[in-house]
């Protein structure tokens, strides 16, 4: 996004929240936290803001926030444990590769850490402790993904909670991410 872009999604927020006068620090900072992202994107993020109902226009992090949010797919749990079983049901216990590779990449990530082929023929009876498992893996994925994509762009700085972290935000940015995971 360009500056002349910014100041356009700037306009948006003073139309959408009147009553709020954003300082220019802060209007200089969120340009810096967003820059890397498609104007486009961020001006609908605005717009869900103020459709939302907020009281207050986004700051920087709530427009991350939100670009991350619309930018992905996530099934909820229920329907990913549906995809689970689905692709299982397809692909039995033989074929783990196309297993994995039909799933959504969060679906396959969450599986593929609970190394889903050695419970792929868990027991009915089983099954509601399967289930609870990898709704917890799968929340722990879905964190991860919003975390990483909130702390794109920054230095690591020497701590170790962000050298994972991508070094910037690019187009499908977390797919290859999360099939190497």
């Amino acid at each position: 996004m360009t500056r002349s872009e910014w100041i356009g999604v700037v306009r948006q927020m003073d139309a959408n929240w009147p009553h709020s006068k954003i300082p220019e620090m802060s209007i200089a900072k969120w340009f810096d936290d967003c820059k890397h992202l498609p104007a486009e994107q961020v001006g609908v993020a605005v717009e869900t803001a103020y459709r939302d109902g907020e009281k207050f226009p986004p700051n920087g992090a709530q427009i991350l926030a939100r670009v991350s949010e619309l930018g992905r797919d996530d099934p909820d749990h229920g329907e990913a444990w549906l995809l689970l079983n689905k692709a299982l049901m397809k692909h039995g216990v033989t074929d783990w590769p196309a297993f994995y590779e039909c799933l959504p990449p969060s679906v396959s990530v969450a599986a593929r850490r609970m190394r889903f082929e050695t419970q792929g023929g868990y027991l009915k009876a089983e099954e509601s402790t399967v289930r609870a498992q990898f709704r917890e893996m799968y929340k722990n994925v879905l964190t991860e993904r919003r975390r990483d994509d909130a702390y794109a762009g920054l230095p690591d700085a020497g701590l170790r909670g962000l050298d994972r972290a991508p070094k910037k935000i690019e187009a499908g940015r977390m797919l290859e991410r999360l099939k190497s995971s």
